[in-house]
């Protein structure tokens, strides 16, 4: 038997033992969540469920800030030492997946590192929301783990489908997995549940999908074999751990639909620059487009994502314009104008049957509500993404 052959089935057997303790720790002490899909209907995504059960629905986060919160608060874990059990200051696979899900919502409370360590005390009136039970108010999580198995045989088909199922992925390559995420419509924030078999009654790990870096698809787990929190590659994770054999990928979010933006010079007579922003009070920056670019500035912005209004019949986003002073470098600086005007651009994709969308976007000024200039792009490959709105220099 060769080292690797003897280090797998060490490894297996640690992993397996490490769910055991956990599942076992948790079984007297929790109830099963309360029936958040109670109409019948599962839900979509993970998202879907937060935001029904959040009290505030119209006021919850979006699909965009949630993935952008949880990465962040990955990265925020990134380095604390792997540990399975009781997880006070190291973290297992699924006490990693809660305490990012319990960061991303608030209720961790007085978080604190250092080094490879982790402080963070729970506050029992704001995380324990069911009487009787350490299940909280999203029932995704709980506090000092998340239980793989737990959350599989409480979730999977009862609340939620996967985005696809149970696929045998052991030594799968990077551009099998490559294929595979995104025949699947894989998004960033997906949880991933790993197995080693085809049964359903143990699942040995859990991960949240990171995204394809550099044509790498990565995933932010608690790994035994770094023993630490970290991102890495799935073709790594499936070449080298030989009890990870078998994925089933839920999703958090929709996917999302992908827009571009360019500059229509052909129509503008003057020279411009806009600074994009997602929000009215222009904070929150995307890029910036002119007519005449530097390395400051593009004539295109591409894959802006938009995702399903609440009703999941269209896609829709609002972006916001703001003149710039001046373009930088312009030799006609003037003609940009110095009024530095805020304009609405609303963007509204529906599917058509073929597989792609039709595009109608508008352009109104954010407070005089003048309107400015619209369009209607059909046939538009929403899910590739693209540059098809025009900018012109809107004046």
């Amino acid at each position: 038997m060769g080292f690797k052959s003897v280090r797998n089935r060490a490894i297996k057997a640690i992993a397996l033992f490490s769910v055991t303790v956990v599942f076992a720790g948790f079984a007297g002490a929790y109830i099963h969540p309360e029936n958040v899909s109670a109409s019948g209907d599962l839900y979509d995504t993970l998202y879907d469920v937060f935001r029904d059960k959040s009290g505030d629905p119209d006021d919850f986060m979006s699909q965009e800030q949630l993935v952008k919160k949880m990465l962040s608060n990955c990265d925020k874990l990134s380095g604390i030492g792997y540990t399975y059990g009781t997880q006070e200051h190291y973290l297992g696979c699924d006490g990693f997946v809660s305490l990012v899900f319990r960061l991303t919502f608030g209720t961790a409370h007085d978080f604190e590192r250092y080094r490879d360590k982790f402080w963070c005390k729970f506050d029992y009136q704001e995380e324990h929301k069911q009487a009787g039970s350490y299940v909280d108010r999203y029932d995704i999580y709980r506090p000092g783990g998340t239980s793989v198995t737990w959350l599989y045989e409480n979730y999977i088909g009862k609340v939620i489908e996967p985005r696809a199922g149970r696929k045998y992925v052991e030594g799968m390559t990077n551009s099998g997995w490559v294929d595979y995420l995104e025949g699947i419509g894989a998004q960033p924030g997906d949880l991933l549940f790993w197995d080693n078999d085809k049964k359903d009654d143990c699942w040995s790990h859990i991960g949240i999908y990171a995204g394809i870096e550099n044509g790498v698809p990565k995933m932010w787990h608690a790994s035994a074999i770094k023993e630490e929190v970290c991102k890495q590659s799935l073709s790594e994770i499936t070449c080298d751990v030989g009890y990870l054999d078998y994925v089933l990928i839920v999703a958090t979010t929709d996917r999302p639909a992908s827009v571009g933006l360019y500059v229509d010079s052909e129509n503008s007579e003057r020279d411009f620059s806009f600074s994009v922003y997602k929000d009215s009070g222009c904070s929150d920056y995307i890029g910036r487009i002119s007519s005449i670019c530097t390395l400051s500035e593009q004539s295109s912005l591409d894959n802006i994502l938009i995702y399903p209004n609440s009703g999941k019949n269209a896609y829709e986003r609002t972006l916001y314009l703001k003149r710039d002073m001046s373009p930088f470098d312009s030799e006609n600086a003037g003609l940009a104008g110095d009024d530095q005007n805020v304009y609405k651009l609303s963007i509204k994709i529906t599917e058509n049957d073929e597989g792609t969308g039709t595009l109608t976007y508008t352009v109104y000024g954010a407070e005089d509500i003048r309107y400015y200039c619209g369009g209607t792009v059909g046939d538009f490959d929403y899910l590739a993404g693209g540059p098809v709105i025009p900018v012109t220099d809107l004046r």
